[in-house]
C-alpha cells in the first residue's frame, strides 16, 4: 500500500514512518523538516491549510494518516483562531484533498481532550464530547467533519482518541510535551519537578511506538467508520508519576507544586475494550519500561 502521513515531522509521525516504510511506499507531509536523517527522502514540505502544497503528494495514495494539528492547549486559549485554522480548517482541506485524489481512507489522529472533564471514568467512546479548551473543541469538531463527509461523500475513516503518549522524540519545549518528557528532563537537569496543581489528577499513559502500532492497524484493517480510544486503561495520578520518577532519577531531585494550568481536565482514563475487539490491540509497553528508556 501507499500510505501519506501529515505532522510526519512531529513524534508521532515519526514512528508511524519507521514503522510503515518497512513495507510500504510512504510520504511524510509537514511544514516543518524531520530532524531524522533516515526519513529525510520521505518527508515532503507541505501545508494542510493549504490544498495546492498538499493534492500532489496523495497521487495514488491509499490512506492517509492524518496528524497534523496545533496541539497546545495553552497555544489554543491564546490564539483560538490559529488553532481552528489547523485543526478544523486544515483538517477539511485534507478531506477535500482525499476525495479528489481517490483516497480510499482517511485515519484522523484526535485526542482525549475531546471528553472534557468524564462524567465516569474510565472513558469510553460514547461518553459525550464536552472539551475544556479551544483545542479540544476545535479536533472535536474536525472529528465531525470527518464523520460528515465520509457520510456524504464516501470516503471511509477511522478516528483515533490517543490518551497521553511519551517516548524520548517529544519535544521538551513544547509547552504541550507530555508531562513524563517533562519530568525526566527536570530531573535530567537536576531541577525540582513541578507538579501542577494538587497532582492528584490522574492521566492514562502509553508509548508512543503503541499508539503508533494502533493506528497502522486502524489504517489496514477492514474496520471502517468507528471511533476508538487509544490508551492502556489505568490511571496514574500526577504524584505517583512524579515519585517515581523521584525513585529512578540518577539525580537527587525534589517535588513542587505550582498553580493548577487552565484548561486542565481532572481524570483522564480510558476504556479500552472496543479497541481490543475491533483491531485486537493491546498496549506492548509497560509505564516502567517506556520511563526506563526515557532515562
Amino acid at each position: 500500500m501507499k500510505i501519506a502521513v501529515t505532522g510526519a515531522s512531529g513524534q508521532l509521525g515519526s514512528y508511524l514512518l519507521d514503522e510503515l516504510s518497512r513495507k510500504n511506499e510512504v510520504v511524510g507531509l509537514d511544514i516543518r523538516p524531520t530532524q531524522y536523517a533516515a526519513h529525510k527522502a520521505m518527508v515532503q514540505r507541505a501545508d494542510v491549510r493549504k490544498p495546492k502544497t498538499v493534492t500532489s503528494w496523495l497521487k495514488d495514495v491509499d490512506a492517509v494518516i492524518h496528524c497534523a494539528a496545533q496541539v497546545s492547549v495553552e497555544n489554543s486559549i491564546k490564539d483560538p483562531m490559529g488553532d481552528l485554522d489547523t485543526n478544523l480548517r486544515g483538517t477539511l482541506c485534507m478531506l477535500e484533498a482525499c476525495k479528489e485524489m481517490g483516497v480510499r481512507r482517511m485515519v484522523y489522529i484526535s485526542t482525549a481532550a475531546v471528553y472534557g472533564d468524564p462524567i465516569k471514568v474510565p472513558i469510553d467512546e460514547s461518553h459525550p464530547k464536552r472539551p475544556k479548551s479551544f483545542y479540544g473543541a476545535s479536533k472535536a469538531s474536525a472529528e465531525d467533519y470527518v464523520r460528515v463527509f465520509s457520510e456524504t461523500k464516501g470516503l471511509e475513516h477511522m478516528i483515533i482518541r490517543p490518551f497521553n503518549f511519551y517516548s524520548h522524540r517529544a519535544d521538551p519545549a513544547n509547552p504541550y510535551s507530555g508531562v513524563i518528557t517533562r519530568f525526566v528532563n527536570m530531573a535530567v537537569a537536576g531541577k525540582p519537578l513541578t507538579v501542577e496543581g494538587d497532582g492528584e489528577q490522574t492521566r492514562d499513559f502509553l508509548h508512543a511506538t503503541d499508539v503508533s502500532a494502533m493506528v497502522i492497524k486502524a489504517a489496514f484493517s477492514n474496520v471502517k467508520n468507528e471511533t476508538l480510544n487509544c490508551g492502556s486503561g489505568k490511571g496514574t495520578s500526577i504524584n505517583q508519576l512524579a515519585e517515581a520518577v523521584v525513585r529512578v532519577s540518577p539525580k537527587k531531585v525534589k517535588i513542587v507544586h505550582i498553580a493548577p494550568r487552565l484548561g486542565d481536565i481532572r481524570h483522564s482514563v480510558a476504556e479500552v475494550s472496543k479497541a481490543k475487539e475491533l483491531l485486537d490491540f493491546a498496549p506492548q509497553v509497560s509505564l516502567d519500561e517506556g520511563m526506563a528508556s526515557m532515562f
